[in-house]
């Protein structure tokens, strides 16, 4: 008998999991306004001419400090969820989201949309690190890939509706209120996570590591309930197992310093940064982030760069809905290397038909659509295998004393590629063109060798058992857990009955 995912179970996730999507829209929200004609109008740029240059610089400085503020907060956040715990630090950093969309949407010039912006990604890069903690944790063996695959779907269900958004603002007269629109709605997602989370309970693995087993069993038992388990078997099981194991490793050291010097800890680590790497190392954010420039450069004009957008993200959020409900079934390996080798393939298409029917001697306009397919083709592979999967393989491969902290690393790595890969973006697509997506290729062709050769499969195991695939003991698993509840059981019964 296993515990089961109820309605409640995937109600509280999908409340948490507005911490993804608050991330996802607060992001895109900036794709969106520098394809607004009222941005540029407002801050005096020019994306031709001799003023083009000046506008890619400081288009990469809103990302990269965007970026920076991000990692700064998955490391910080990270820390805090161990401290405070998962809920009040999702809570935290939704203020702090809040505060930092209000003071973007009131930029008044350019220096001040890149501090405040910085102060943005501050809140909403502890999001991105917390919120598949928290789901992770909260979720049942079997279901935990379709519950922490959560935080994918919603956070490129932000991505699109945030285009939508865009696209919709784009044909308003008031210029301003084209780009300042968008940026002032980030605030809406956070405030209504931050509302949210008063009725979700704690991690009961948190109440675990901090002693508190009573109210760990009541968070557990609600949220792993089973009208067909009258004795709550399943739960218990789950509990028992859960218990013992924490208690293990509370004895092992923890913090930063403990995952990069203890061999078992660095392996997850690896495992976890090195997806995250990859992930971003195919170009994903660039070429979100930039697809408006790209598709304008691809010859399409007016709202339709914005409309194309929009389909673009639609396909990544379907991508990631269907990913989350097929990944405990086809399992981690198959999604990553099935994502990687799509993406793999897409790039090399997008890179040709650049290179050959965009830039080179033979334009083309049937060049141009196989370029905007290729996109396409692009984000489905990306959506449907890779997004959510590296993110619930980062967030379970840690043991419970050191999984805030583990994905705040993968999270940190995760924002560090993004700026390494972003911040040169708008210069490199406007001034070496396909040339820069080689980088993705190659890259992405060695991702796809790694994850082969060492990337272990992790579904239908619970997260205590997870440690044996990197030479921690297993105290109890679920089988000898489940020998020792009947045992148990067994006396209580036996004990009513001499009672009787």
């Amino acid at each position: 008998m296993t515990s089961r995912t109820t309605a409640y179970n995937v109600a509280v996730g999908a409340t948490v999991a507005m911490g993804s999507f608050t991330y996802g829209f607060g992001f895109a929200s900036f794709s969106t306004s520098i394809g607004q004609p009222g941005f540029f109008e407002y801050f005096n740029l020019s994306l031709k001419g001799s003023g083009a240059a000046y506008t890619n610089h400081i288009l990469g400085a809103v990302n990269a400090l965007f970026f920076f503020g991000a990692a700064i907060g998955a490391l910080v956040g990270g820390p805090m969820a161990d401290r405070i715990g998962r809920k009040r630090a999702i809570q935290t950093a939704a203020a702090i989201s809040i505060v930092g969309g209000a003071l973007v949407a009131g930029s008044v010039h350019v220096a001040m949309l890149i501090v405040v912006r910085t102060i943005q990604g501050c809140g909403l890069g502890a999001l991105a690190t917390i919120t598949p903690i928290y789901l992770a944790e909260a979720s049942t063996p079997s279901k935990r890939g379709m519950l922490t695959g959560l935080h994918g779907f919603f956070l490129v269900a932000g991505y699109n509706i945030s285009a939508w958004v865009g696209f919709g603002c784009y044909f308003s007269k008031n210029l301003t209120f084209q780009w300042r629109g968008p940026l002032a709605l980030t605030a809406l997602p956070a405030l209504l996570l931050l509302v949210g989370t008063f009725w979700v309970p704690e991690s009961p693995r948190w109440y675990l590591m901090k002693g508190r087993a009573e109210e760990a069993w009541t968070t557990l038992s609600r949220l792993h309930h089973d009208a067909r388990d009258p004795n709550e078997m399943g739960a218990n099981v789950e509990f028992v197992q859960m218990q013992r194991q924490i208690e293990f490793e509370q004895t092992n050291p923890s913090g930063y310093w403990a995952i990069l010097s203890t061999p078992s800890y660095r392996k997850r680590a690896f495992l976890a940064c090195f997806i995250q790497f990859a992930a971003q190392s195919s170009g994903a954010l660039v070429i979100n982030n930039y697809s408006i420039i790209i598709y304008t450069q691809l010859g399409l004009t007016g709202f339709m760069p914005l409309l194309m957008y929009c389909i673009f993200t639609l396909i990544g959020a379907t991508g990631n809905l269907c990913s989350l409900l097929t990944i405990d079934w086809t399992g981690r390996r198959f999604a990553l290397i099935t994502g990687l080798s799509g993406c793999l393939v897409a790039l090399i298409l997008e890179t040709a038909m650049i290179a050959e029917f965009v830039t080179g001697s033979h334009p083309s306009d049937a060049g141009k659509r196989v370029a905007v397919f290729a996109i396409m083709l692009y984000v489905f592979f990306y959506g449907f295998f890779l997004d959510a999967a590296s993110f619930i393989y980062s967030s379970e491969v840690y043991p419970t004393n050191i999984r805030s902290r583990g994905v705040a690393l993968a999270t940190f790595t995760y924002f560090v590629s993004s700026i390494t890969y972003v911040t040169p973006g708008a210069t490199a697509i406007a001034s070496i063109g396909w040339k820069y997506f080689l980088v993705f290729v190659c890259l992405t062709f060695i991702s796809v060798v790694v994850v082969a050769f060492l990337f272990p499969e992790t579904k239908g195991r619970s997260l205590e058992e997870l440690a044996e695939l990197f030479g921690d003991p297993v105290v109890l698993h679920l089988d000898d857990a489940k020998a020792e509840v009947e045992a148990e059981k067994g006396v209580v019964e036996e004990v009513e009955e001499v009672r009787r």
